[in-house]
């Protein structure tokens, strides 16, 4: 390990100090910091990169993918993160499968939501809108109305854009029009060459979020209606909300 006396060598001013801070960089290398947070060039309207999302999803009859889940509460001041896998179909069919077994999985077929508790061996039926990223992620994804229509968006904020943003990639705000009692905004992620989202963050009215990652994202794969024709698993119970 260098001493800070070789670094600055016999005199304070031996040494410039833009030089020992690229000494510290070598020692550490921060990777990210070190690429470009937004690409080179973006639209001069934010909406123009909706209409790109709104495009790609046009096109898209199914989605398969991996998926990283860190849920924030702040009532605890603490970070769960999770994993899975997400499979869509158009219309409005989803199915979210958890890897480790224990937190809930989601299956909706774009109206009705079952979340299947493995731990309590309970399945839980509502509609879509009562699961916010659900709700999110159909808008954005598969149907309702046309994004620039029902969110008013704009560029993210230098911090978001420092958090989530890379040279290959916008990131965007999003806030519902109507007001919505689950979600208050959303962050996208948004590939700046496809329109794809590659990742995405649900603000939930009571102070929590969700930020979704997806990896090996692959579309129109051919997945079949089969796959989301939900059945009750055996000893299970159902409860209707």
């Amino acid at each position: 390990m260098l001493s800070l006396s070789v670094l600055l060598g016999s005199g304070a001013s031996a040494v410039e100090p833009n030089a020992i801070a690229k000494v510290v960089r070598a020692q550490n290398p921060d990777k990210k910091a070190a690429k470009p947070m937004a690409p080179a060039w973006r639209p001069d309207k934010s909406s123009e990169v909706l209409v790109m999302v709104q495009a790609f999803y046009d096109g898209t009859a199914d989605l398969e993918a991996k998926f990283k889940q860190t849920y924030w509460n702040p009532t605890y001041g603490e970070a769960k993160k999770t994993s899975g896998k997400l499979k869509l179909k158009k219309p409005g069919k989803m199915v979210w499968d958890y890897g480790d077994g224990q937190d809930a999985d989601y299956y909706a077929n774009g109206d009705t939501l079952w979340m299947v508790e493995h731990d309590t061996r309970q399945v839980i039926k509502t509609s879509t809108d009562g699961n916010s990223e659900v709700n999110v992620a159909l808008k954005f994804l598969f149907g309702g109305e046309k994004l620039t229509r029902e969110f008013e968006v704009r560029y993210a904020s230098d911090e978001k854009v420092q958090r989530y943003g890379d040279e290959d990639h916008y990131v965007l705000e999003l806030r519902p029009k109507a007001k919505n009692k689950h979600y208050k905004g959303l962050v996208l992620i948004v590939h700046a060459t496809t329109g794809r989202v590659d990742s995405f963050v649900v603000y939930n009215t009571d102070g929590s979020s969700n930020y979704f990652q997806l990896k090996g994202i692959k579309t129109n794969v051919g997945i079949t209606d089969k796959l989301f024709d939900f059945k009750l698993p055996a000893g299970y119970v159902e409860t209707v909300e």
